[in-house]
């Protein structure tokens, strides 16, 4: 793809600026404006091997410490080495299941600092819990033996504002409703609490998460059996967008 020249003359003309008045170009790099590469014939050093949890509530506790490390910047970029994607390309055995949104700012992945073959993702719009969604959380579970699923919803969700603008009569549903409708329980639970404008999307955020996940056991038997057996425990979290922490709700 070719860059056009008009664009290109903002950036030269600027750069010309720096360099006009004793700006180092190390500086310049260094504040994005050249791109840096590693030495050539290095490459990054390969996070630690973690072992898989055993329990379902060793799983939860991993979870919630590497987003502990995410939240301070120090994540350990665990089990992502060569050697363990060849190990893991003819089986997996992920810990836990990730019902999430697909808000691009809420990877799991790097929010949990997790590495390859560690979570099983299912990501939708609002985090709910669709038939195949449900379908593919059984499978990980029956099938590759994850020990925890977590519903993950986050603050500022564009689906749940959506959803409290239909229930509010401001903009009909038309192609989100498969989206939009399955919230909406949620939006009149937390009408219930008196909740207005921030604080109703707060509200239905997290009543959002908790309803998908009582939901869950309903929408499979197959889900619901093992969490009788205490094979599987299903919790509900809500990240925060400016920290990427993540809050257990109930």
């Amino acid at each position: 793809m070719q860059t056009r020249p008009d664009r290109l003359l903002p950036r030269r003309a600027a750069l010309g600026t720096f360099l006009a008045a004793g700006v180092s170009p190390l500086i310049l790099a260094s504040c994005g404006t050249q791109p840096q590469n590693p030495p050539p014939g290095t490459t990054a050093p390969p996070g630690p091997a973690l072992p898989r949890p055993e329990t379902p509530e060793d799983a939860l506790r991993r979870i919630q410490e590497g987003n502990q490390r995410f939240v301070a910047g120090t994540p350990l970029h665990p089990n992502q080495t060569l050697e363990l994607r060849q190990q893991l390309a003819g089986n997996q055995q992920p810990f836990a299941a990730i019902l999430g949104c697909s808000d691009s700012r809420t990877s799991p992945e790097l929010a949990m600092d997790a590495g390859i073959g560690d979570l099983f993702v299912c990501r939708v719009a609002g985090n709910i819990a669709t038939p195949s969604d449900t379908a593919s959380l059984l499978y990980a579970q029956a099938v590759l033996g994850t020990d925890v699923v977590l519903v993950l919803g986050h603050d500022n969700c564009g689906a749940v504002k959506a959803a409290i603008d239909v229930a509010d009569g401001k903009t009909p549903p038309g192609e989100f409703a498969p989206l939009t409708d399955p919230i909406q329980p949620a939006v009149a639970e937390a009408r219930r609490t008196g909740a207005t404008g921030e604080t109703l999307l707060h509200e239905a955020v997290a009543a959002n998460v908790r309803l998908v996940v009582a939901s869950l056991p309903t929408m499979s038997a197959g889900l619901a059996q093992a969490m009788q057996t205490d094979k599987l425990t299903i919790h509900g979290g809500v990240l925060t967008l400016s920290t990427g922490k993540i809050d257990l709700v109930s």
